[in-house]
């Protein structure tokens, strides 16, 4: 079967603009309440499309800490989807462009919670809380939220990962991408 022109054919499916099919949080807006932006890092970088660290774009930082339990004042990170949607899981993409201090990834969380929320100034949900998550060694990792739904996804941290191996003493949240299905 051939489509007229101008005219994709019944089986093709181009998604443009933000957000994707595989990927609801894909150029979506971002808000935290704690990030360094500069020329390699920013929160528009954790919905960039861009998996691994590189040069000009190697995700989303936090500003430092001088230790990793960050628990009386959480870090936070915020996807905004744009609407109401049913969220299956959660991926964290690690920062990939150094090791952590003594080796394995920097930046990645230990204790954190995913939440959601409604659109409009609703409470959190939490959907999934994870305790004493091991260092993943540069691998991205999945999270499955049950019967998640909501318009904001919040990954809220109060324990920090290692840090990066040139800033042995100041711990971060540091992810290349924040994927959300």
């Amino acid at each position: 079967m051939t489509s007229p022109p101008g005219r994709p054919s019944a089986t093709a499916s181009t998604v443009t603009g933000a957000g994707r099919l595989d990927d609801l949080a894909l150029g979506r807006p971002i808000s935290s309440n704690s990030s360094m932006e500069n020329g390699d890092w920013g929160k528009n970088r954790l919905t960039d499309g861009k998996l691994t660290s590189v040069t000009g774009a190697k995700g989303y930082t936090s500003i430092d800490f001088p230790a990793a339990d960050v628990s009386a004042n959480p870090v936070w990170i915020e996807i905004d989807l744009g609407a109401e949607r049913a969220i299956g899981s959660v991926t964290l993409h690690p920062r990939t462009d150094i090791n952590g201090a003594g080796g394995g990834t920097a930046g990645f969380p230990v204790d954190f919670a995913f939440q959601t929320r409604p659109d409009g100034a609703g409470t959190y949900t939490t959907a999934r809380t994870v305790t004493a998550e091991p260092n993943p060694g540069g691998a991205a990792q999945t999270y499955t939220l049950a019967s998640a739904t909501g318009r904001y996804v919040r990954l809220k941290v109060s324990r920090l990962g290692k840090p990066a191996s040139d800033e042995s003493t100041r711990y971060r949240l540091q992810l290349a991408e924040m994927r959300v299905k």
